[in-house]
């Protein structure tokens, strides 16, 4: 009887049978199991998956805090690490987080974290002393640096599979130390979303409240919070504290103070963060005290593109209020430009690096494809 209807209904059991061995034999092939999981990182940023879902995106990560040193000067820094379970070898993610006090903190940065540890790869997020306290400055560099190097140094990551990705002002802290001699050869890929290409341009832009698009200036309504850091990265540099006290209460107050008074570089402040005109403030910073532009050009990416041996991944928001998209488009550019192997996606479901959604589903699903494609190569370089 059992023989009988297994004669009768045999291709009725067989094509579910390899249906079943078809899907089993998709979801254990390595391709297939990063694209889930880099299409889950997503909604894993929004909100917290449902525990199915998250079984799907992987197991959860340990996570530990560590405290390290940058380098000669023994500056002590903490950073995050969040290890997928095993002992690897496994590829690794060194994180730079633009100019945000609590963003490590964050709930959407460490979903994203642990959503990128899911998928097999250690996450690294140090805490950069002084862009956490809003303030850009090339001091940073060396945190990334030795971040990197330790990164890669941990008994559970391949060396040979470690890669940067920097977030807002962040990126131009990560570009820096990825064109550093001690491990630009050792990177395996760059991240930068929401960057920014040329110091000199995000200041002009964030003062004046304008974009260069195609040559041509239009107008751009910065964020607040753009401006904030603008002004608290800008009075970093003034450096004897008592004038940059003063002239800090006197812009809080809506006030200057008089520029007799002042000493080349305070002034130079001053009348850029006052400055309106976009012709009149290129042509000021421009006069910057040597010391001044020296360290705009440090925290500029444009004077370390040619330095940096890695694929470059870009990612720019249409609508960016913190930082103009065309700051990514002239960055994807000047890469291009000088042969360096760069994939660039254009999108606007983010606002800055804060996930929005599309009021339109044919946008969204658009963005969301270029968000994905653009992330799984990054992601499939480190696995």
């Amino acid at each position: 009887m059992v023989k009988g209807f297994l004669r009768r209904y045999w291709l009725a059991l067989l094509i579910p049978s390899l249906a079943a061995s078809l899907v089993a034999a998709l979801w254990l092939a390595p391709p297939t199991r990063l694209a889930l999981q880099t299409a889950l990182l997503y909604p894993q940023v929004l909100v917290p998956l449902p525990g199915p879902l998250a079984a799907l995106a992987g197991p959860q990560p340990h996570t530990e805090t560590v405290s390290l040193q940058a380098g000669q000067s023994g500056e002590t820094f903490e950073a995050d690490i969040y290890r997928p379970p095993g002992n690897g070898p496994r590829g690794g993610l060194l994180v730079v987080i633009g100019a945000a006090p609590a963003a490590r903190h964050d709930p959407r940065a460490v979903r994203l974290a642990q959503g990128v540890a899911r998928s097999g790869i250690v996450v690294m997020v140090p805490v950069l002393p002084r862009l956490s306290r809003k303030v850009l400055s090339p001091e940073d560099v060396e945190v990334v640096v030795q971040s990197f190097l330790y990164l890669r140094s941990l008994p559970y990551v391949d060396p040979g599979r470690v890669a940067i990705l920097g977030f807002s002002v962040g990126e131009g802290i990560a570009m820096a130390a990825a064109a550093d001699p001690r491990i630009r050869d050792d990177v395996a890929a760059l991240g930068s979303f929401g960057g920014y290409h040329d110091v000199r341009e995000l200041i002009v832009s964030v003062a004046t409240g304008t974009i260069l698009v195609d040559g041509h200036r239009e107008p751009w309504q910065p964020d607040p919070w753009a401006e904030e850091v603008l002004k608290t990265s800008l009075l970093y540099f003034v450096p004897d504290r008592r004038e940059r006290d003063l002239l800090a209460a006197a812009l809080d107050a809506g006030g200057r103070l008089p520029g007799g008074t002042l000493s080349p570089t305070a002034s130079l402040v001053q009348a850029v963060l006052l400055e309106r005109d976009p012709t009149r403030a290129h042509q000021l910073l421009a006069q910057a005290p040597p010391e001044l532009a020296r360290t705009l050009d440090l925290l500029s990416p444009r004077s370390y593109t040619a330095q940096v041996q890695a694929e470059v991944f870009i990612v720019a928001d249409r609508h960016d209020p913190l930082v103009p998209y065309t700051e990514s488009v002239r960055l994807r550019h000047d890469l291009m430009a000088q042969g360096k192997p760069t994939r660039y996606a254009e999108i606007a479901i983010f606002r800055h690096v804060n996930p929005r959604l599309e009021t339109n589903p044919a946008s969204f699903l658009a963005d969301f494809l270029r968000l994905f494609l653009q992330t799984y190569a990054l992601l499939e370089r480190l696995r």
